[in-house]
């Protein structure tokens, strides 16, 4: 058996085979099997000459040696390649050989930094990743770093092959597991990406190592297609695949079926002591260490573990849009269920009821919440794992998308002495962030602010939080009673949600407290309607209402694959917008094309868009006078509002979302 043998232990011949300490990941490899000849020990990336300032002649790549294999390139090589392509000027090409010892100690002490890339750490720092960690900007594309993807670019075009940009949602896990074990796949830095009836797909980082790649196509049983990726894309994605499914399997391994995880004690961090637990209880400690890391690199804002007939789904929502990521057997799924039941302090021995619980962990200098919600499904307890990111929860003003007049307008009715502000959009608009991010904006050591919330969504020190439990009757109304006895001077109202709520803010309001709330309403107008129904007296309601936010999310078009484009005359139609006939086919927007960036969607992240009604002296007589929603949405818009569509439209304009985006979020008001 050769050390360059690919297959997983499992479909090798039995026995220990005493090269495969060769093949571990924890040592550069030796001699001809690695596949890196010409190399010179003890430098950057094993096998690699010891890189040097470039030579008044940029170097081309190295000639074949005698064996007829062509050795991986040396930093100076690589330099060079990138001089000739204009990627780098002489001076940025020098100041990178002169600085090679610094920049490659900035990279292993990134790499050390991260949980995920532990493992990582043990291999050697490549001229890539030199030359990435300069973070030089990319002279042809906006945006972006010439970082290792746009190297990897580089490599892939001078060894003939096509470059990949590793998108780790579109993977399949099963098919990497099976093509290779582990150590192979780490030493040699090859993925399986897609197999299909053409061809197995793989990726590469070293589009140089012949040796390999006749390796691979001789000893796979069809017709194979290399790739060119980053070696960091492709690690990352082994530690992750590994790691993940090798804890699974050996989890359902001790557990059996049926199996359930021990009780280990009421711990709040990722990773708890060893010695509390069992061997299987490690095997599912290290699966949920990797599952929540992955969802923080992810963005994922919920976290779903769903039980079904057969096995049970891991799926993720990002930007809005759930994302299938793995499946685990049904026995795994209850231990990992209670595990995380665990940390969030629940009963893991009641799976009948719904339960709430919470955990606190630290990502990287901040500190992350979880909030999570216990369910009984037919076929099992469903968890879904809430992810409140400080950074994005309470984000600045800036960026939350307001324009400089939208912003300007809130500000004013922010900083009123008294009033009462309300904020409405369905489920997932992003009312909780406008609020929180509003009142970190106005914390200080002069005011004192209390919320009462259902839930908590995030523990701030700079505000009083009260939690509603009906329980023991503390609900909004007593709450909000008890708040005004506490000497307040802004007060946020979770939600309004009965008459009695509604009073008791509107009351608030009215001795002289600045008062925040959210209700469920489709524009800014029917909030008005909405607390005249719940029994607030319009009298009331004109004097103390300051303004109206209504609010959507929009997904933001990916940087990384924005083109130009233009709208044709049916979508011109379609969002209303009334030019000119000889001007519909000039309308100038953009689009993402899809790359790995943007999971091949066009889109990433999301910003805001705002309907604003604000309460002048036309609005208030409207509302005295009983007038119904429309009306007062004509009268705000004679004196200036804009409505959900066409603060959509402006953003389609401007390059920031799509017309789908557009057509989607603003379907019910437009």
């Amino acid at each position: 058996m050769s050390d360059a043998d690919p297959r997983p232990e499992s479909a090798r011949p039995a026995g220990p085979d005493p090269r495969e300490v060769q093949a571990s990941p924890t040592g550069p490899a030796e001699g001809p099997g690695g596949g890196r000849p010409g190399g010179t020990a003890g430098t950057g990336e094993p096998g690699f000459p010891e890189p040097g300032p470039p030579a008044d002649e940029a170097p081309g790549p190295a000639a074949p040696a005698a064996d007829g294999l062509r050795p991986p390139l040396s930093l100076d090589e690589l330099l060079g390649l990138l001089l000739r392509r204009g990627l780098l000027t002489r001076s940025q090409a020098g100041d990178i050989a002169s600085r090679e010892a610094t920049l490659r100690s900035r990279v292993l002490k990134e790499r050390v930094g991260s949980v995920r890339s532990q493992a990582a750490a043990r291999y050697e720092v490549t001229p890539a990743e030199i030359v990435a960690a300069a973070a030089l900007p990319h002279p042809a594309r906006a945006h972006r770093k010439l970082d290792e993807e746009a190297i990897a670019e580089v490599l892939a075009a001078e060894a003939g092959l096509s470059h990949l940009r590793i998108d780790p949602l579109r993977l399949d896990g099963e098919l990497i597991t099976k093509t290779f074990s582990r150590p192979f796949a780490h030493r040699h830095a090859v993925l399986p990406v897609s197999s299909g009836p053409e061809a197995l797909v793989l990726a590469l980082a070293d589009p140089f190592d012949l040796e390999l790649r006749e390796t691979l196509a001789a000893r796979i049983s069809q017709p194979v297609e290399f790739r060119v990726a980053s070696k960091r894309a492709i690690l990352q994605v082994i530690d992750r695949v590994y790691g993940f499914r090798s804890s699974v399997s050996r989890a359902e391994a001790e557990l059996g079926e049926g199996g359930q995880l021990s009780a280990i004690g009421t711990l709040v961090e990722l990773r708890s002591n060893a010695e509390l637990a069992s061997t299987h209880d490690e095997h599912v400690i290290a699966a949920v260490d990797y599952l929540l890391n992955y969802a923080f690199d992810q963005r994922a804002s919920d976290i779903h573990l769903e039980p079904r007939m057969g096995d049970a789904v891991i799926r993720f929502r990002i930007d809005g849009i759930l994302h299938d990521i793995e499946t685990v057997p049904p026995s795994v799924h209850g231990a990992i269920t209670s595990r995380v039941k665990v940390l969030a302090r629940m009963d893991i021995a009641e799976r009948r009821r719904p339960q709430d619980g919470r955990i606190k962990t630290q990502r990287g200098d901040r500190e992350v919440e979880l909030r999570v919600s216990s369910m009984c499904t037919a076929f099992g307890e469903k968890l879904v794992i809430r992810v409140f990111d400080p950074t994005v929860l309470m984000a600045d003003l800036q960026d939350l998308g307001f324009s400089a007049a939208e912003r300007e307008r809130w500000e004013h009715w922010i900083t009123s002495p008294s009033g009462l502000i309300l904020v409405t959009g369905p489920t997932g608009s992003g009312k909780t962030t406008t609020l929180y991010s509003t009142l970190r904006y106005l914390a200080g050591p002069e005011i004192n602010i209390t919320t009462v919330e259902d839930p908590i969504e995030m523990v701030d020190p700079r505000f009083c939080q009260v939690q509603v439990q009906p329980q023991i009757e503390v609900t909004f109304a007593t709450a909000l009673r008890t708040i005004l006895r506490q000497d307040p001077d802004i007060i946020m109202v979770g939600e309004i949600r009965d008459a009695e709520t509604a009073a008791m803010a509107v009351q608030a309001a009215l001795t002289g407290h600045l008062v925040f709330s959210t209700v469920h309403t489709r524009d800014a107008a029917g909030a008005v309607t909405r607390l005249v129904e719940l029994g607030v007296e319009r009298f009331l309601l004109s004097s103390v209402l300051r303004g109206v936010l209504a609010q959507r999310l929009v997904r933001k078009i990916c940087v990384h694959c924005a083109v130009d484009g233009t709208l044709t005359p049916t979508q011109v139609a379609a969002l209303g917008i009334k030019v000119p006939v000889e001007r519909r086919e000039r309308l100038r927007v953009r689009w993402g094309e899809g790359c790995p960036e943007c999971r091949h969607t066009g889109l990433f992240g999301r910003e805001g868009i705002f309907e604003m009604l604000d309460v002048g002296r036309r609005v208030r007589t409207l509302i005295n006078e009983g007038r119904d929603a429309a009306e007062l949405t004509h009268a705000a818009r004679i004196e200036g509002m804009e409505t959900l569509r066409e603060g959509a439209i402006r953003k389609l304009a401007a390059g920031i979302t799509t017309f789908e985006e557009v057509l989607r979020v603003t379907a019910d008001v437009g």
